[in-house]
């Protein structure tokens, strides 16, 4: 009996530093200690035909800077914000249709920002889908890009 009594001792022993463990290790988790995503930069991906030259996130607005590097002049049906939260975010478009002249920047804002996770002072990923034609093809067939934006809402 002596000798199962001390195997079973050693094994609560090892049993109280493992829970002590755990538990440490999900207070860290808890508090986003290892949350390295906030250590990831902020990036604007678009396709080469679109260059993301500038983003900024605040809360209620989306601001980005695109430079038309098709070679053409477009215009642009639609463009709008989403993302996989649930319930998405949903924002207010810069108004549509407008015309793009090639080679020339432009600043697209959307404002009134709400839903989608979209909290200050933490991490999002904004899919930007944009349809558009170039203005001097005659047949004028609809294209569709997407960009990705991945990075901090701003408190101020």
């Amino acid at each position: 009996m002596h000798k199962s009594q001390v195997a079973l001792e050693f094994l609560t022993t090892y049993a109280w530093a493992f829970i002590i463990i755990a538990t440490t290790i999900s207070a860290l988790y808890y508090f986003g200690f290892f949350d390295f995503s906030k250590y990831l930069p902020q990036s604007c991906i678009f396709p080469s035909q679109f260059k993301c030259l500038d983003f900024s996130l605040r809360p209620n607005e989306v601001r980005i800077k695109l430079a038309n590097n098709l070679g053409e002049n477009i215009q642009v049906n639609s463009i709008q914000i989403t993302n996989d939260a649930t319930p998405p975010i949903l924002c207010t478009a810069p108004a549509t249709p407008f015309d793009w002249t090639h080679a020339t920047d432009k600043d697209l804002v959307f404002t009134g920002c709400t839903g989608g996770a979209y909290i200050a002072d933490e991490r999002v990923e904004l899919k930007v889908t944009m349809s558009y034609f170039a203005v001097n093809t005659p047949s004028k067939p609809i294209h569709i890009v997407n960009g990705k934006i991945n990075g901090r809402v701003t408190s101020s």
